[in-house]
């Protein structure tokens, strides 16, 4: 039998950074000993959020400045 643990989080959506953050402490209490690896993963995730991110802004901006 696997034992699983969850966790259920309510997160103010009008604070959506702040949340986000401490929602990442909150799971890292968990794995104590894993923070760093934890870290490194959510950080390689967001950065290739923001890349793909910045790239569509970049192509949005590059087209509205085409139409002028």
């Amino acid at each position: 039998m696997v034992i699983i643990k969850k966790l259920e989080l309510a997160l103010d959506l009008t604070r959506p950074a702040e949340e986000l953050v401490e929602a990442i402490i909150t799971v890292l209490e968990f794995y104590p000993g894993r923070q760093i690896e934890i870290l490194q993963q959510v950080d390689h995730r967001v950065g290739e959020m923001l890349a793909a991110s910045q790239r569509s802004q970049k192509e949005s901006e590059e087209k509205d400045e085409t139409r002028e």
